[in-house]
């Protein structure tokens, strides 16, 4: 019996360790929640959120010849089972721990460069280059999303190339699947090292049939990390939002961050949107606090405001976070946030 025992267990190892499978394995993911106090401009209520949780498993299969598979399966995590209204995008899973899906897809990786198929990030490819607040309350995609530019996409082709002294292209492609004229094109030249980012993303997103005139923007963002503090910014135009000719917004945004001992990071972040509409502009401030007990946990505090213009109603607690507020028009929503961010990354084979 020992024998065989023995014998069953050498053979399982050896099936997870022959070099035939040539795989690596992970799982990850990330628990956010925050207690928030969020007033919308009228009233104010206390709430718990969890905010752009997730789970996924990630790898890579060589082929050899300097060739891979690569894939990741990711999906959100509501930690407060409410399944809606948790950061992760539309969805309707009430009372539900695994909510929306995330960025998820399989692609070939070699020489040539990244070919990617599968539910992809969009605006988040240039909105997150540097942001200080992201999924937590003043995150800048509450004023870069708000006209209609998805965070994220679903059935992307998304290639980019290889690293060139710090030079990246990509380009993100959508098709319409049987509804003309609704594709989406996406192109990003990125450049970074020693310290310095540069990002320039173009974007075109069909309106359907119709609407001839595809929603378009142009971004530019820049951040620089001096060592014990950063400084960065950006630029969003865009022209025919929802297919409306003249119907354009142009934002911006500047932030930094400075350390604070050997674990805190002291930030601020202002942004500015201003619409060719009357009274349709807005402006969000935001100031926090982050503690990074290790390089897995962080614990904050974060406080943000909405100045809107009478005709618009921007939320300060949108985009990546839980519990979004959407004020009436014209008010002007702030709020005061406490969080836990938890992360892990664990190999489970290679």
């Amino acid at each position: 019996m020992k024998g065989f025992i023995s014998v069953s267990l050498f053979g399982a190892v050896s099936l997870i360790t022959m070099p035939a499978l040539a795989t690596d394995l992970s799982i990850y993911g990330q628990g956010h929640l925050s207690f928030d106090s969020v007033d919308d401009g009228y009233s104010s209520s206390l709430y718990t959120s969890s905010n752009s949780s997730r789970f996924g498993i990630k790898g890579s299969h060589d082929l050899g010849k300097d060739l891979s598979v690569i894939f990741q399966y990711e999906t959100g995590v509501d930690l407060t089972a409410q399944g809606f209204n948790d950061g992760n995008g539309p969805g309707q899973s009430s009372g539900q721990l695994f909510t929306k899906g995330r960025p998820s897809f399989i692609g070939l990786k070699g020489e040539f460069g990244t070919l990617l198929i599968g539910h992809m990030p969009y605006l988040d490819q240039w909105a997150n280059d540097y942001n200080l607040f992201a999924d937590q309350v003043g995150d800048l995609g509450n004023l870069w999303e708000a006209s209609g530019i998805p965070g994220r996409s679903d059935n992307v082709v998304y290639f980019k190339s290889k690293n060139h002294s710090g030079f990246e292209l990509s380009g993100t492609y959508v098709p319409e699947e049987s509804d003309d004229n609704t594709q989406s094109t996406l192109v990003k030249g990125a450049y970074k090292a020693n310290g310095l980012q540069v990002n320039v993303a173009y974007s075109t997103l069909g309106q359907g049939a119709t609407s001839p005139d595809n929603h378009q923007s142009l971004a530019f963002t820049t951040a620089y990390d001096f060592g014990d503090f950063t400084l960065g910014g950006g630029y969003q135009s865009e022209t025919d939002i929802a297919g409306v000719i003249g119907q354009d917004r142009k934002s911006l945004y500047i932030g930094g961050s400075v350390n604070i001992g050997t674990h805190g990071q002291l930030k601020a972040q202002y942004a500015s949107s201003q619409s060719d509409s009357v009274n349709a502009d807005a402006t969000q401030f935001a100031l926090g606090y982050d503690y990074s007990y290790n390089n897995q946990t962080i614990l904050y505090v974060a406080y943000a405001a909405m100045d809107n213009d009478t005709e618009v109603n921007f939320s300060v607690n949108g985009k990546g976070h839980g519990d979004k507020v959407v004020p009436m028009l014209g008010n002007d929503p702030s709020v005061i946030s406490l969080g836990i961010v938890y992360r892990f990354d664990h190999q489970l084979m290679k």
